[in-house]
């Protein structure tokens, strides 16, 4: 696709402001407004725009989604989720606080801004982005209460935040689903969510999250050393960069997949069954004993035949580091 357009708002008028500012931030590469506009008058027009009660937050991410949507028809698409918070407490002083802007924190002191949560599409053969399927945004009340306030333990799954990894997904899979012919939803450690699993796979859609807890398996096993026992029928090397004390080295990594049953947990969502067939791959840093030794454990829905798939999960999942990239560039120059 060459270009990239908004095509719905309330009216044209808005319709070509919006496609101005689109136009502007792609050719100009500048965040600031006033460095973004020709002259008074085109700072004037974008602030009306942005202030515009007829443009709402979901208009900017529905269209957004629509040229994500063109770009990626007819490819099979990895989908990276992740959560970041946007904090605005240097700007306390000039921001009105209204429903969009809340706490960042459960402490209430630092915390003034809001959260997103975005989709981002890549194609599976080579990484390409094609942009973003969804956009979650949301803050938290001012008057947050912490989770042992909540009793967060006995709230449903949707009145949960974590639920935000389920309402992400299902928001792509109902932009995205039309469109190709598979996608693969890729999460860290906080996707690692039982309902998730029974809710979100169908066909054409399938799952790949980094596992956070050693969950119990129907055989009354332990998840994590469950795989143990299996041959490591592939070694491979990996160059890990000096970063944050950590000392360069060349890493050798073994890597060993099975199909498990995992157990629901107690407390779990009506309808949702006992247990569910996953496949588990671990990628696991031997001969070296330092505490950032690489262990990777992948719970997929996808089927893992032959060590060929499951090194294509882990190339997959090692792509998610670039949403964490795209939060770094949105921090640097946000206001």
């Amino acid at each position: 696709m060459s270009t990239r357009n908004f095509r719905e708002f309330a009216d044209k008028r808005l319709l070509k402001r919006s496609n101005k500012i689109l136009d502007d931030l792609f050719s100009k590469s500048v965040h600031s407004i006033r460095r973004l506009s020709d002259d008074e008058a085109s700072a004037k027009g974008h602030y009306r725009f942005l202030q515009n009660d007829r443009v709402s937050e979901g208009d900017l991410v529905r269209n957004m989604s629509y040229n994500c949507i063109e770009a990626c028809r007819g490819k099979y698409v990895v989908c990276i989720q992740d959560t970041t918070e946007i904090n605005l407490y240097s700007h306390k002083g000039r921001i009105k606080k209204d429903r969009f802007i809340g706490t960042t924190t459960s402490k209430k002191d630092m915390g003034l801004g809001f959260y997103i949560h975005p989709s981002l599409v890549l194609d599976a053969s080579d990484g390409t982005p094609y942009g973003f399927a969804h956009v979650k945004l949301w803050s938290r009340s001012q008057k947050f209460e912490n989770k042992h306030e909540r009793n967060y333990r006995e709230l449903p799954i949707e009145e949960k935040e974590s639920y935000k990894w389920i309402e992400v997904s299902e928001q792509t899979i109902s932009a995205l689903n039309p469109q190709v012919p598979g996608m693969l939803i890729i999460q860290d450690r906080e996707g690692d969510i039982y309902e998730q699993f029974a809710r979100i796979p169908q066909e054409g859609v399938d799952l790949l999250v980094r596992a956070r807890a050693d969950r119990l398996l129907a055989d009354a096993t332990k998840l994590f050393t469950s795989i143990d026992k299996e041959q490591a029928p592939a070694i491979y090397s990996v160059f890990i960069d000096a970063r944050n004390g950590r000392k360069k080295r060349t890493a050798k990594v073994e890597v060993r997949y099975k199909q498990v049953e995992i157990k629901s947990p107690k407390r779990v969502s009506e309808n949702i069954p006992e247990s569910l067939k996953i496949y588990f791959i671990e990628a696991k840093e031997v001969d070296y004993e330092g505490s950032d030794a690489i262990c990777w454990h992948l719970l997929t829905t996808l089927s893992i035949d032959d060590m060929e798939m499951a090194m294509s999960c882990i190339e997959w999942y090692s792509w998610r580091w670039r949403i964490e990239e795209i939060f770094k560039i949105l921090k640097k120059e946000r206001l």
